[in-house]
């Protein structure tokens, strides 16, 4: 694979199979090819929102309709990243406005690009 997109993936996945993921991915991609990463950050308006009882772990929730969500740090993106270069970090901040119910609601994503060193400087396996 030349780009691998991991949009709003790796927060549904359980932290403690995140590294496998990331593993398979690299063991997939070509030496110089890209992982576009997005998901959400810490303290981002939908996880201050969980209510006492949503939580499995620390920054790990669990939504109503029974889906999971984690929240990035930048910190953590770099850790889980550590086998890729990383091209591009950072935090996004959006503004979302509910205007039917007055409500304003501060966004944060981590996203990131990533890309396998080449074969001379890492072992493919």
């Amino acid at each position: 694979m030349d780009v691998v997109t991991l949009i709003f993936v790796l927060s549904a996945v359980c932290p403690e199979k995140m590294c496998a993921v990331l593993s398979n991915i690299f063991k997939i991609l070509r030496p110089g090819g890209h992982v576009l990463f997005r998901d959400y950050g810490l303290y981002d308006y939908a996880m201050l929102r969980f209510k006492p009882g949503h939580k499995i772990q620390h920054q790990f929730y669990f939504r109503q309709d029974g889906t999971r969500a984690f929240y990035f740090s930048e910190e953590d993106v770099a850790s889980l990243f550590s086998d890729y270069t990383t091209v591009s970090l950072s935090y996004e901040q959006r503004e979302t406005i509910n205007k039917k119910e007055g409500v304003a609601a501060p966004r944060i994503f981590v996203q990131g690009v990533f890309s396998k060193p080449s074969s001379n400087s890492i072992s493919d396996t």
